[in-house]
Protein backbone atom coordinates (compact mmCIF):
# COMPACT_ATOMS: atom_id res chain seq x y z
CA UNK A 1 0.00 0.00 0.00
CA UNK A 2 1.27 3.30 -0.90
CA UNK A 3 2.40 5.56 2.29
CA UNK A 4 1.03 8.46 0.72
CA UNK A 5 -2.49 6.99 0.16
CA UNK A 6 -5.01 7.45 3.02
CA UNK A 7 -8.12 5.49 4.42
CA UNK A 8 -11.00 7.40 5.93
CA UNK A 9 -10.91 10.66 7.31
CA UNK A 10 -7.67 12.54 8.46
CA UNK A 11 -9.56 13.64 11.97
CA UNK A 12 -12.55 12.38 13.62
CA UNK A 13 -16.27 14.04 13.18
CA UNK A 14 -18.36 14.43 15.81
CA UNK A 15 -21.91 14.43 15.68
CA UNK A 16 -24.30 16.74 15.91
CA UNK A 17 -27.68 18.42 15.11
CA UNK A 18 -26.74 22.09 15.83
CA UNK A 19 -28.74 24.49 13.59
CA UNK A 20 -26.96 27.49 11.64
CA UNK A 21 -27.32 30.02 8.76
CA UNK A 22 -25.79 29.45 5.64
CA UNK A 23 -25.62 31.78 2.68
CA UNK A 24 -23.62 32.02 -0.59
CA UNK A 25 -20.81 34.67 -0.45
CA UNK A 26 -21.62 36.06 -3.63
CA UNK A 27 -25.21 36.44 -3.03
CA UNK A 28 -26.03 37.33 0.52
CA UNK A 29 -29.80 37.56 -0.24
CA UNK A 30 -29.30 33.27 -0.61
CA UNK A 31 -29.60 32.28 2.96
CA UNK A 32 -31.38 29.53 4.59
CA UNK A 33 -31.33 27.58 8.36
CA UNK A 34 -29.22 24.42 7.86
CA UNK A 35 -28.62 21.35 10.19
CA UNK A 36 -25.04 19.84 10.87
CA UNK A 37 -24.57 16.32 10.44
CA UNK A 38 -21.46 16.12 11.52
CA UNK A 39 -18.49 18.46 12.13
CA UNK A 40 -14.49 18.70 12.59
CA UNK A 41 -12.29 21.37 12.99
CA UNK A 42 -12.04 21.65 9.41
CA UNK A 43 -15.15 20.19 7.70
CA UNK A 44 -18.55 19.50 8.69
CA UNK A 45 -21.55 17.65 6.61
CA UNK A 46 -25.07 19.43 6.44
CA UNK A 47 -28.44 19.08 5.37
CA UNK A 48 -29.99 21.48 3.47
CA UNK A 49 -33.11 22.50 0.97
CA UNK A 50 -31.14 23.77 -1.78
CA UNK A 51 -28.58 22.08 -4.21
CA UNK A 52 -25.25 23.83 -4.21
CA UNK A 53 -22.40 23.27 -6.27
CA UNK A 54 -19.09 21.88 -6.07
CA UNK A 55 -16.30 25.03 -5.21
CA UNK A 56 -18.92 27.12 -4.36
CA UNK A 57 -17.93 29.86 -1.82
CA UNK A 58 -20.93 29.68 1.41
CA UNK A 59 -20.53 31.40 4.64
CA UNK A 60 -21.32 29.58 7.89
CA UNK A 61 -22.75 31.51 10.98
CA UNK A 62 -24.71 30.74 14.13
CA UNK A 63 -25.59 33.84 16.57
CA UNK A 64 -25.91 31.55 19.65
CA UNK A 65 -22.24 30.96 19.55
CA UNK A 66 -21.31 34.26 18.04
CA UNK A 67 -19.75 31.90 14.86
CA UNK A 68 -18.98 33.16 11.73
CA UNK A 69 -16.53 31.24 9.15
CA UNK A 70 -16.08 30.67 5.21
CA UNK A 71 -16.29 27.49 3.90
CA UNK A 72 -16.30 25.93 0.09
CA UNK A 73 -18.72 23.16 -0.42
CA UNK A 74 -16.90 20.11 -1.73
CA UNK A 75 -20.03 17.70 -2.78
CA UNK A 76 -23.83 18.33 -2.67
CA UNK A 77 -25.83 14.76 -3.50
CA UNK A 78 -29.31 14.19 -2.98
CA UNK A 79 -30.51 13.11 1.04
CA UNK A 80 -34.29 12.83 0.47
CA UNK A 81 -36.98 14.14 -2.22
CA UNK A 82 -36.76 17.81 -0.91
CA UNK A 83 -33.08 17.73 0.38
CA UNK A 84 -29.51 17.43 -0.16
CA UNK A 85 -26.64 16.90 1.76
CA UNK A 86 -23.43 19.27 1.47
CA UNK A 87 -19.79 18.42 2.60
CA UNK A 88 -17.73 21.88 3.07
CA UNK A 89 -14.43 22.57 4.02
CA UNK A 90 -13.95 25.44 6.31
CA UNK A 91 -11.73 28.42 5.06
Amino acid sequence: MNAMMQIGRAEPRMPTNAVANLEAAEKPSVSETVVFENISEHGARIITSRRYLAGQRVIVSSSPVNYRTRAEVVYCAPYSSQRFVVGLKFS
